[in-house]
């Protein structure tokens, strides 16, 4: 992409005066000049030059030193037309690359997907502590039936919770899945339980952040208030029962140092009493200023590293631990924490922040396109485009589509047979109907939802079909809507050409020779190839 950029630096630097013309002769409007037989519109001319900002069209003189350069410009690309530097396959190709990347740029909207990026970019600025119980449909192309089993499940779990059980107790007591996928010995429970062990698993989740599960599953998480426990709700992975633990501010490393008092240090046993004595006095030493590190080799029972530990980031931390240090300033002393494992006294060494979102939203976007937040990253631009093209749905040619999904999964044989005699009009678009048809044809070809229940993968097929169809109008009619198109892969055209030309004429020469053989070069040229300038409508361009 950077020799698209090549153009405006060359034409600065050339030695474009006195250029000759060749004999007058009329030429029309829309033509600003003929170098050779090759005629320049004067569209690209004025284009160019304000896109450069290198012409004051009030200016007579210096309209005059700019149509001089953009002679000697077009020069050079005659040339290497004249040479064939056009026909060759790397020219054909990157022009084509060039072309693909620039179209597509007009298929996106950039505002749009930072904004979406954003929301999850900022919703990661505080994680989730939370634990689930998981009930499994057991199949990857699930249909109505397929999912009663497992919501009759999850619903008598859920009962259990609002009659009081607790969800962690419970889930350890029946399923111990801690972390775990699935299998594992049943440590407790009746028949019933034994029969769902295999479907469903227990698991705790220390960090929970956006984009390390399914959208719905991270919708239902973050806005679920700390300590509810949710309804089951369903995702591609089954029937989920969350609650939701804590919330907290989540950063990207901290470095401690820290200082562990126990009961008992090599032979000598302590009371409680003795050591919260020896806790409190440490702490008012740290507090005070005393030197941290003479602090960890007199009292603490480690001194590796001088009691620095690794750096650690959000969730990585007992929770205890993490609450006492996360909002400690560098150099600042926590209040002692009391656990199972010891006493401890830390001091923050260092706490690093996220990253900001400019260093993050590449990240971010690229993690979204490829999972189900696709549909959030491009709904302003997929917005857009309906509404240009006069979107509209048939509700219920869709919903008896929607009905094959209680028996059937999409673009399967069954579900094929069923919809062949669909015929019935189910979107429209640009004054154009598409078929039921059409669509079933359209989920053959693209089965890209990662969706497992039959009705959820519909609705994301039908949202890339629609999509699709709208885009494609967009791609027909670009080139009308961003007239800057056609100028912009003209100017690229033109600029693989001068460098390529420039490069074997001039540039893989000796720097204190380039000069002259520039000024050889040009005085061929002008000899090789007659130029017509159009003076009646260059006097009007600078009247403009």
């Amino acid at each position: 992409m950077e020799k698209r950029f090549v153009m405006k630096k060359l034409l600065i630097g050339l030695l474009a005066f006195g250029c000759l013309t060749a004999k007058a002769q009329k030429l029309a409007d829309s033509v600003i000049m003929v170098v050779g037989d090759k005629q320049v519109l004067l569209s690209e001319f004025e284009y160019i030059a304000h896109k450069n900002n290198e012409v004051d069209f009030s200016d007579a003189k210096s309209v005059k030193n700019y149509i001089e350069l953009f002679k000697n410009f077009k020069l050079k690309v005659v040339e290497a037309e004249h040479l064939g530097y056009d026909k060759k396959e790397s020219y054909t190709k990157e022009l084509e690359d060039y072309k693909t990347q620039l179209l597509a740029s007009y298929l996106l909207d950039k505002e749009g997907e930072e904004a979406a990026a954003r929301v999850e970019y900022d919703k990661a600025n505080e994680y989730l502590v939370l634990s689930q119980i998981l009930v499994t449909a057991g199949c990857q192309q699930c249909v109505t039936k397929d999912t009663v089993a497992p919501y009759e499940i999850a619903m008598d779990i859920y009962k259990k919770v609002l009659a009081g059980d607790d969800l962690d107790t419970l889930g350890i007591k029946n399923y111990n899945k801690i972390q775990n996928m699935f299998g594992g010995m049943l440590l407790a429970g009746d028949e019933k339980a034994s029969q769902v062990v295999n479907d469903a698993k227990y698991e705790y989740l220390p960090r929970f952040l956006p984009l390390q599960k399914s959208k719905v599953f991270e919708d239902v998480a973050y806005s679920t208030p700390v300590g509810e426990v949710t309804k089951p709700f369903r995702s591609a992975e089954g029937y989920h029962i969350i609650k939701v633990q804590r919330k907290r501010p989540y950063f990207s490393s901290i470095e401690t140092a820290y200082i562990n008092i126990q009961a008992e240090n090599d032979s000598v046993k302590r009371s409680k009493e003795e050591v919260a004595k020896i806790v409190s006095e440490v702490y008012s030493k740290a507090k005070a200023g005393e030197d941290f590190t003479k602090l960890v080799y007199t009292y603490s029972v480690d001194t590796m590293d001088a009691g620095i530990l690794p750096p650690f980031s959000a969730g990585e931390m007992r929770r205890e631990i993490e609450e006492a240090v996360v909002n400690l300033k560098p150099g600042e002393i926590s209040q002692p924490v009391v656990t199972d494992q010891g006493s401890y006294i830390f001091k923050m060494l260092e706490k690093n922040a996220r990253k900001p979102f400019d260093e993050m939203k590449a990240t971010y976007i690229a993690d979204m396109e490829s999972n189900d937040r696709n549909f959030d990253l491009h709904k302003s631009l997929d917005d857009k485009l309906k509404k240009d093209y006069n979107y509209t749905l048939y509700p219920e040619a869709y919903a008896e589509l929607d009905a094959l999904c209680d028996d059937y999964f999409p673009g399967t044989p069954g579900f094929l047979e069923k919809a062949k005699d669909l015929n019935k009009p189910l979107i429209r678009v640009n004054g154009d109907d598409f078929l039921q048809k059409v669509f079933v044809a359209f989920i053959t070809q693209n089965p890209l939802s990662k969706k497992t229940y039959s009705k959820d993968f519909l609705k994301d097929e039908f949202n890339l079909f629609v999509r699709s169809v709208v885009t494609g109008y967009q791609k027909n009619d670009i080139e009308v809507k961003y007239p800057d198109i056609p100028h912009l892969l003209q100017e690229y055209r033109d600029g693989i050409l001068l460098f390529e030309i420039s490069n074997e004429k001039i540039w893989n020469k000796p720097i204190d020779e380039q000069i002259k053989l520039e000024d050889k070069w040009m005085k061929e040229l002008k000899a090789k190839y007659p130029i017509v300038v159009n003076s009646t409508a260059l006097k009007k361009l600078t009247r403009k």
